[in-house]
């Protein structure tokens, strides 16, 4: 064996719709530690209103969310999407869970939000999914490209860093027909492989 982490697929995992159940496993995910943990994400703390509202707006078909699963070993991430204001536009944030580290495989955030856009795009209504990424986030930054998001440009000093910093990010954009689909995500990195 060479010693590298073998990279998850997307065709490994399953979306799981989130229910008013789930409240411990969002308190525990949002938990202003983790968050604060995060680094340098510019991920916002104090998410104690979403904390207790998430699920309500989500059951009540306002929101949209999932857990990502990985079948024997649980919760990878959490998925929560939002509309903008805009018909048809919705944004969204991807938080890996607690404890995915013990997994041992790369590429789970890649696979978990494929996973979750086929499950997004999967409702007609939504026509574009916005966002905006850290620019001190590399990491989903790429995510974002291999996703096939567009980068339609910089908004400066737009988010807060944990340690306070202001920050630039970077709006990104995906329309449906740009989505190729959780598949051929999967198949493009096998061909990276």
């Amino acid at each position: 064996m060479s010693g590298t982490k073998s990279r998850l697929m997307p065709s490994e995992l399953k979306a799981r719709p989130t229910t008013l159940a789930d409240q411990p496993l969002v308190d525990e995910i949002l938990s202003d530690a983790r968050l604060g943990a995060m680094g340098e994400t510019a991920f916002p703390q104090a998410y104690e209103q979403a904390r207790e509202q998430l699920l309500t707006l989500m059951d009540g078909g306002v929101m949209k969310g999932w857990f990502i699963e990985l079948p024997g070993f649980g919760v990878l991430s959490a998925q929560f999407y939002a509309p903008t204001g805009f018909v048809g536009t919705w944004s969204g944030d991807t938080i890996t869970a607690p404890g995915v580290e013990a997994l041992g495989r790369r590429g789970i955030g890649t696979a978990c939000m494929a996973v979750a856009l086929d499950a997004l795009f999967a409702d007609e209504s939504v026509q574009r999914l916005s966002g905006y990424v850290a620019a001190v986030n590399p990491a989903a930054l790429a995510m974002c490209d291999r996703m096939g998001f567009t980068r339609e440009g910089l908004a400066r000093s737009h988010m807060v860093t944990t340690a306070g910093e202001r920050v630039d990010a970077m709006m990104v954009g995906l329309l449906p027909a740009e989505w190729a689909g959780a598949a051929a995500v999967e198949q493009r990195l096998l061909a990276e492989s």
